[in-house]
This record gives C-alpha cells, structure tokens and sequence, in this order.
C-alpha cells in the first residue's frame, strides 16, 4: 500500500496566517495527517475491511472525514489554536489566548475570531452557510480511482492549502422562497477565491487554477518557494525570485 507524501516544494514557509500560527505547524499537521491516514487505512486493511476510503461512501462524508482530522491535527501541533468545543461551532478553531472563549470552555456557537476550515476535491465553489467574515483554511485534496484493487489504489493527498481572511463581500448568497427545501448557502466569489489561491501553504503547482491572468499571477508566486518549478518554467521567475536565489 502506498503512503502518501509530503513534498517540501509544495510548501510555503512564508505562507500569511493569523493568531501566530506558522506555516511550519501547518506542514507539522500535514504530516501529522498523512500518518495517522496511513496507520489507520493498514489497520482496516489488516482487519479485511477495506480502506477509509470506501468505508466512507455517502456524500462528503469522505471530505467531512479528512476536514475534521486535518483540523485537529492542525490544533494539535500548534499553541495558538484549540479545536471549537461546541459541534457544529464556528469558526472551527479558536485562539487559545482568547479571554472570551476561554471563559466559555471554547464552546463556542458563533465567534468573530478564530479559523474556520473547508475540505473538498473541488478546485472552487467553496460554500459556507452564510456569508462569514473569518480566517478560512481550504484543504484541497485528491483520491486514488475508487475502481482501483485496495491494494493499488493511491492515497489521499492534499494539493492545495490556501488561507485568507474572507469579509462579507466575498460571498454570494443563495436564500430560498415559499415552500422550498432547498439548503441556504453562501458560495466564494471571484474576491474571495483570488484572496485564497494567491496565499497557498501548501501547493502541488499541477492543480494551480483560474482565469488566465489570475492563473499566470499564481504561477508567478509559486515559482517563489518551488526551486522546481522555477527551474522548469522560467518564463514565471520574476526578478524578485531571482535576487532571492543569490
């Protein structure tokens, strides 16, 4: 069975988070993910039953279950963030140092401070129940062919983990009318969406996405941290890349 990971040329170490997180700890929860993924797909493989993977078949309940051990381990491997004691809270991670918070056991219902986190294998359209103003971390990821024998079938891995602040006007909101069912949502809006993707923590440059110029711009900050890619395409080297090669 394949484990998955880690590369260090997805990573940006100068990666913009709040409440003094670092993109260090972040890379520390990634890791942190990726072995406890593997140690529990061996245990459920030894045990003849299957993999995560196709354990979890109904929908996003896969993305719910990557979402909620990413965000613990995020907290996990960093003083500043304790995991919101309230189910269904928001944010989902809250400032330790937080006087407030901390006088309601960080059960939390809805807080202005603190992180919220997204998990899907969508490269947009991210949506949240209402439009939040927060720190939002999306982890992006990908699966192996769920036709594929357990066996061979390739791991989970992330692709891209991109951060920002995200205020009101960076959503669109879809209500609902008379007798409708239909669930209230907020999507993220081009504004939003560019906050995200031009701050990633984490990113394999093949799942880089946009609009044309947004796209070349996000190529352009990529080639900062990944030598790699740099090497491989000069055309998105910028001067300042190339100064901070020296």
């Amino acid at each position: 069975m394949e484990t998955p990971e880690f590369h260090e040329r997805f990573f940006n170490p100068d990666a913009e988070l709040p409440y003094g997180v670092t993109p260090d700890e972040v890379r520390d929860a990634i890791k942190g993910f990726y072995d406890f993924y593997d140690d529990l797909n061996r245990f459920l493989m030894r045990e003849d039953h299957g993999r995560i993977e196709t354990v979890l078949r109904a929908n996003n309940a896969l993305s719910d279950f990557i979402g909620n051990a990413a965000t613990e381990e995020l907290a996990n491997c960093t003083d500043a963030l304790i995991v919101n004691q309230k189910p269904d809270g928001f944010p989902d991670l809250l400032p330790t140092n937080h006087d407030a918070y901390a006088e309601q056991d960080f059960e939390v219902h809805h807080g202005e401070h603190g992180i919220e986190t997204k998990c899907s294998k969508s490269n947009g359209g991210w949506q949240a129940h209402n439009n939040e103003e927060a720190w939002f971390i999306v982890f992006r990821y990908e699966r192996g062919d769920p036709e594929a024998d357990i066996e061979d079938m390739a791991p989970i891995r992330f692709v891209q983990i991109l951060a920002a602040n995200l205020n009101e006007d960076d959503w669109s909101h879809s209500g609902r009318s008379g007798d409708s069912r239909r669930t209230i949502t907020s999507s993220i809006i081009k504004s939003g969406m560019d906050k995200l993707r031009s701050n990633p923590i984490y990113e394999d440059p093949e799942y880089i996405t946009g609009r044309a110029k947004p796209r070349e711009r996000y190529r352009r900050n990529h080639a900062e941290f990944n030598p790699v890619f740099a090497e491989q395409n000069p055309e998105y080297v910028t001067e300042q890349t190339e100064l901070g090669d020296d």
